[in-house]
């Protein structure tokens, strides 16, 4: 698990707790959890010897709580190490206690999905692959703060392969850090490629006008994969061939392609990101997300802006309406959220 990700589940496990604020600081985040006239922080640093955490704000029921909803992600030895804060016995007021790295099997038992599947050509099986094609994929449907992504990739077999021995896979196996550096990889290697980058405001809008026409988020979703292989096609129209992500039954995507490309067979398949122009594309997508949440969090100036649509991002939400008013949320979230409705 990457320091990110693990940043993430710390933010949701201590939201339980009462009203969390974080902001970046050298190497790493703090977070301040604040509850009826008590008040904790945490420093979790990203080191050469892993990650380790740092407690403050004296003894406490809240702090006690804190470390407790901290230790409840499952870890091995060794990897994590907090200090700063009294432990058990409460013997002392720091201590250096070991808490367990993450443990894959146990976080897939809790079901933490983690895709350990390798991409390939998915295509390569088919009658008549001409050894040219196109994926898409979308990045930041889940995520209440930030843009919707679409991206589309066209390679071929050599390009294809260069991908798979850089290490390209489905975005949900890589670290932030890697997709950001194997979003330039791809960029080069690459036939073509798009990335079509949807901000709140923009997003808000078209889906209302979406919804007052019967449709819903699958249809938002259709309308952008289409409009990124329309670019990438653009840029290559030899390619006839491309395969999207099944997320809805329905015939949109293909109509919508052969309106601008009669020719193409397109193809839709669940778990398409095994093939590695799909994994490509989700990795580009993610990558342009990564980058504008991050310019949307130096402009909100409320710290750091978390992923996923759980209590942390409702907490972020609300101390932005806080700081900006009820009328910024649309400059920054996706509207028609749940997390909305809980402010």
């Amino acid at each position: 698990m990457e320091f990110e990700e693990y940043v993430d589940l710390v933010e949701d496990n201590l939201c339980a707790l009462g009203n969390v604020q974080t902001k970046s600081i050298n190497y790493g985040v703090q977070f301040v959890v604040s509850g009826i006239g008590k008040k904790v922080t945490l420093n979790v640093y990203n080191g050469k010897k892993g990650i380790s955490l740092v407690w403050g704000g004296g003894d406490s029921d809240l702090q006690a709580q804190a470390i407790e909803a901290v230790r409840k992600i499952r870890l091995k030895e060794d990897n994590v190490m907090s200090a700063g804060a009294a432990s058990e016995t409460k013997e002392a007021k720091v201590k250096t206690t070991a808490v367990r790295r993450f443990d894959v099997q146990a976080a897939a038992a809790d079901g933490v999905h983690l895709s350990a599947s390798q991409p390939r050509m998915l295509l390569a099986q088919e009658t008549g692959f001409p050894g040219v094609w196109m994926g898409s994929d979308e990045s930041g449907k889940g995520d209440y703060f930030g843009p919707l992504v679409v991206a589309a990739v066209c390679l071929d077999v050599k390009g294809g392969d260069a991908l798979l021995a850089a290490g390209v896979k489905d975005c949900k196996s890589l670290s932030d850090e890697k997709i950001l550096a194997l979003s330039a990889v791809i960029e080069k290697t690459a036939l073509a490629t798009s990335v079509l980058i949807m901000k709140p405001h923009i997003y808000n809008m078209r889906y209302e006008q979406v919804q007052q026409k019967g449709g819903n988020l699958n249809t938002l979703l259709a309308l952008g994969h289409i409009a990124a292989l329309k670019q990438a096609w653009q840029k290559y129209p030899d390619c006839h061939w491309a395969i999207v992500d099944q997320f809805a039954k329905n015939e949109s995507i293909p109509d919508g392609v052969h309106a601008f490309a009669p020719q193409m067979q397109v193809w839709q398949r669940p778990r398409a990101e095994e093939d590695i122009a799909v994994a490509a594309a989700s990795v580009l997508a993610r990558g342009a997300f990564l980058q504008t949440i991050r310019m949307l969090a130096h402009e909100a100036e409320i710290g750091r802006i978390p992923k996923g649509g759980g209590e942390a991002a409702t907490n972020a939400a609300r101390r932005l309406a806080q700081k900006k008013g009820t009328e910024a949320l649309r400059q920054y979230v996706k509207l028609h959220f749940a997390n909305t409705q809980k402010l």
